[in-house]
């Protein structure tokens, strides 16, 4: 079955490219064509297909140009390579580059069906539209980028595996996670969403053992458990989490499971999804993350891009939320409040977005949203983010101390140590901030 699925053709030769566009349409599927490279890439932008079929040999652009265009947008894009017998060698190191597969010409026809649709498998439909994609509707985006995320998103969704979502606050993470539970196997289960800085590290280490009487694997058992921040862990609840993730993997291994004697009713069933707003490499080469448990997790890793990197995705985005702020005022934003959006530096990413929108049709009294106003309270928002230097000191001082004394387990020599500081010394910007280092001691060692 084929769904209607899109598959994008492309060669320089024109009946080829009839040839192969009637038995894919006679299939079911919806084809685009190209006759040449550069049109090709025209062509996936427009038509967002799940499936590109080329020729390897070609004019300015040949084939395997082209798959390194689109890999660099679309790195789980599926491509299927059509050669001439003298250029075998040529598609054989393709595929190991990352083509999907490649045929020999002339092909058979049951053949390339049987190839576009273990692609398809690979690749499936994130229409929106189609209600197979139910999951992704509160995941508004035209980006190439973020629909090419989305697929890997769902592979994590239909495979129930553990992840890591890397991302800048605001992006999207919590709503990719929900999308994520949404599109697997357990849509109706609970939804647990730990925040690993909002804990003493205590706290933490207990909720993440798998023998706490009241732990964050039973809360969410049967659905999802995302732990929002990961890099804020100590390593003794970084060990704890790793061995219940452990155990998991092994519990997929019927040999591992028999080699360790694990049984399966023991492994908590559960899918655990974690997230950081940065990369944990440094915090694994400096000895802060464990390198097992990051290895466990960064296995399906997805990078979440800041909306200044997309921005393609903010009139969509704009749509959705005047849609969500007044659904029956018909809102809408003058060309040059468009303008001004697009403009924008949002650190803030898709929660600052909405923000704005939301302050500025408040000032509005008709459904037309001006420049004037957007600009307006985009300049308050970047006030009253940039916050006077005293202020901004005290609050990066809290969360240095913070996170000491949370890897550290409450340890006041060691993280006066770290910190470069005497103990007396120490002692005093722990007060200064209210922060007690009794409520970070670990109860389980």
């Amino acid at each position: 079955m084929s769904d209607g699925a899109k598959i994008l053709i492309v060669d320089d030769d024109l009946d080829m490219l009839h040839l192969m566009g009637m038995r894919l349409s006679a299939a079911g599927y919806q084809v685009s064509s190209a006759e040449s490279g550069e049109a090709a890439l025209i062509s996936f932008h427009r038509n967002r297909p799940q499936v590109v079929v080329t020729d390897l040999r070609m004019g300015e652009m040949d084939g395997l140009a082209l798959f390194e265009h689109l890999q660099a947008k679309a790195p789980t894009m599926p491509v299927i390579i059509l050669t001439a017998h003298g250029t075998i060698p040529d598609a054989v190191a393709a595929t190991r580059r990352g083509v999907f597969s490649f045929l020999t010409k002339p092909f058979d026809g049951q053949e390339l069906l049987r190839r576009v649709a273990d692609a398809i498998r690979l690749s499936p439909t994130l229409d929106p539209e189609q209600s197979s994609a139910h999951w992704r509707k509160d995941l508004i985006t035209s980006s190439v980028r973020m629909e090419d995320l989305l697929r890997q998103a769902l592979r994590i969704s239909e495979e129930n595996t553990s992840a890591l979502l890397v991302g800048p606050k605001g992006s999207g993470k919590t709503t990719l996670v929900h999308a994520i539970q949404q599109a697997g196997k357990r849509p109706n289960g609970p939804f647990v969403c730990l925040s690993c800085t909002d804990f003493p590290a205590a706290t933490l280490v207990e909720m993440l053992s798998p023998a706490s009487a009241d732990n964050a694997y039973t809360q969410s058992a049967g659905g999802m458990l995302y732990l929002k921040d990961i890099g804020a862990l100590s390593l003794i609840a970084q060990a704890r989490l790793f061995s219940v993730l452990f155990a998991q993997m092994q519990a997929k291994d019927p040999l591992s499971r028999l080699k360790s004697g694990t049984q399966q009713s023991s492994v908590p069933d559960v899918q655990i999804i974690a997230s950081s707003p940065r990369p944990l490499d440094s915090a694994v080469a400096e000895g802060e993350f464990r390198s097992d448990l990051f290895y466990l997790l960064s296995r399906m890793t997805l990078l979440i891009p800041p909306l200044s990197e997309r921005s393609e995705d903010i009139p969509p985005l704009v749509q959705h939320f005047l849609f969500q702020i007044q659904p029956n005022a018909n809102l809408s934003l003058a060309p040059e409040a468009l303008a001004a959006l697009l403009d924008g530096r949002w650190p803030g990413n898709v929660r600052q977005l909405k923000n704005v929108l939301e302050q500025a049709s408040k000032m509005n009294l008709t459904p037309i949203i001006t420049e004037s106003s957007i600009r307006r309270v985009m300049r308050d928002l970047e006030e009253d983010d940039l916050a006077a230097f005293d202020d901004a000191r005290r609050e990066f001082e809290r969360d240095y101390l913070l996170r000491l004394l949370q890897i550290t387990a409450g340890n006041v020599s060691q993280a006066a140590r770290v910190a470069q500081r005497n103990r007396t010394e120490f002692y005093k910007l722990l007060a200064r901030h209210g922060l007690d280092p009794i409520s970070f001691k670990q109860k389980f060692r």
